[in-house]
């Protein structure tokens, strides 16, 4: 088995992956907003699921008094002891999780990059940080990294940021709660309202700091002109959001994921909004107006589309353009139900059911390739999302001029590779960019700590290639030969 499969042999054995539901077939008709407990992580309460520190789902055991918890290194019995909520089956010890956080000793420059969330003298702390408005003595021992005359200051009071205590999901900005801590690494990114040290840690690409301040919080780009849907990272599923879910926890429709995408991120299990493949739809992050369908330049639109930006933020949102929809757009199917645009620049669905068809991800885009079941290889062709390369991957181009976007020569990126969304890299390897950008590199895959030798495939991370179930991360369905959720 390889590595990721180890991994969540080992989650499994501790009882750590997130509770997603008894099962997971596809979605269908049996939409239910009586049953907010299966949806994604966020739905679940503190002893039922979650993420731990290190960035594993949990459910192991009750907390009890949080500052207590064992660190990496120290022997157990349940990942309940853990504060990375995490014991190793095999070695019986605290382990950090994969891509985690630092161990007591090791080197950092803050404390974000800490289990306990304590960076002390360019040292990760031996105890887990301070919670808001408990005693203090110094800055590096708060969760908040400040503590005043009153005790710890919170960093914000919307919710708890990642290491404070906590009696359910509800109260934490990352939405999970695991043994009693606020969970911070539950998806590739930070969530908005939640602690960070840069940028590059949030979800929207903003890390907003007071004057001085070595850490503060991920807050959203204030992009004129544009929709409020949740960008891709962010925590979704019903008990995020509030909507209705099928049994398998999938929202409605894609809920309000600006992608419409809301399935589980592969290591942690944790229902988060999926990067769509390609151009960037209307509401995602941008950092230019390459990143968005329809900006000038790309295929299928008429160039009104930008990335709109406040002056001074280094990322914005892709705005909505004008006119038609361009290729790469969220669009909606002939045959569907979900309410969304159906007037493509290539022509209207109802007329014409090919010019809105699936990408990688199972997401419908508006298209301008054609009936792929007639079409022949799109490969280095120019594309706006992976539905104009019939069954390729949609790449970023890196020839000067003509199309930011090309079709791939096969049917996934091997490590090192080029690659807008985890779906266009080959199996178990993530697709790793700045928030906001469409030019990311694939792998190297996650290092899991005390995996030992390993070998053989691993499983398939959202919208990569399948055989069958069993080939994908979270017990995702094969859908016509890829990982993801027929939502739609």
């Amino acid at each position: 088995m390889g590595q990721l499969r180890h991994y969540f042999r080992v989650l499994l054995a501790g009882g750590l992956l997130v509770t997603l539901g008894s099962t997971f077939p596809g979605c269908g008709g049996d939409d239910s907003a009586d049953n907010p407990s299966s949806g994604g992580a966020a739905g679940a309460d503190a002893s039922s699921g979650g993420a731990g520190q290190g960035g594993a789902g949990g459910t192991g055991g009750t907390a009890g008094d949080a500052g207590s918890c064992k660190l990496s290194g120290q022997s157990c019995s349940n990942s309940g002891e853990c504060c990375s909520a995490n014991c190793d089956s095999t070695l019986n010890t605290c382990t950090n999780p994969v891509g985690g956080c630092k161990a007591a000793g090791d080197s950092c420059s803050g404390p974000t990059e800490c289990c306990t969330l304590v960076c002390d003298g360019g040292k990760c702390g031996a105890t887990l940080c301070t919670s808001d408005q408990q005693p203090c003595t110094s800055d590096a021992q708060c969760c908040s990294g400040s503590c005043g005359s009153s005790g710890c200051e919170p960093l914000n009071t919307n919710c708890k940021t990642a290491g404070n205590t906590c009696g359910g999901n509800g109260e934490c900005c990352s939405q999970v709660c695991s043994n009693g801590v606020c969970a911070g690494k539950v998806s590739f990114c930070t969530q908005t309202d939640d602690i960070c040290a840069n940028d590059t840690d949030c979800c929207a690409g903003i890390c907003t700091k007071k004057s001085g301040a070595s850490v503060g919080v991920c807050t959203e780009p204030n992009a004129p002109g544009t929709t409020g849907c949740m960008v891709a990272g962010i925590v979704c599923g019903a008990g995020a959001s509030g909507e209705a879910s099928s049994d398998a926890g999938i929202p409605a429709c894609g809920g309000s994921c600006c992608s419409r995408a809301c399935a589980p991120y592969g290591p942690t299990g944790v229902f988060v909004c999926q990067p769509p493949s390609g151009c960037r739809p209307t509401g995602e992050v941008c950092v230019d107006d390459t990143d968005c369908c329809g900006s000038p330049g790309m295929p299928g639109g008429n160039g009104s589309v930008k990335c709109s930006k406040s002056p001074g933020e280094p990322v914005g949102r892709c705005d909505n353009g004008n006119a038609c929809r361009p290729s790469g757009a969220v669009c909606k199917l002939a045959a569907g139900s979900c309410n969304a645009e159906n007037n493509c620049c290539a022509g209207n669905v109802n007329q014409d059911p090919s010019v809105c068809q699936q990408d990688n991800l199972g997401i419908p885009r508006c298209t301008g390739a054609g009936d792929c079941k007639k079409a022949g290889s799109k490969a280095g062709q120019p594309c706006a999302s992976s539905a104009d390369c019939c069954g390729l991957p949609c790449l970023p181009n890196s020839a000067d001029g003509g199309s930011a976007f090309i079709c791939g020569g096969s049917d996934c990126v091997p490590t090192d590779g080029a690659c807008t969304s985890d779906a266009d890299c080959c199996s178990g390897l993530p697709c790793v960019a700045p928030p906001g950008s469409t030019k990311g590199t694939c792998g190297p895959p996650p290092v899991i700590p005390d995996a030992g030798p390993d070998s053989g495939p691993q499983c398939a991370l959202y919208g990569q290639n399948c055989t069958q179930a069993s080939d994908c991360c979270n017990n995702v369905p094969c859908t016509n030969g890829k990982c993801y959720y027929e939502v739609f």
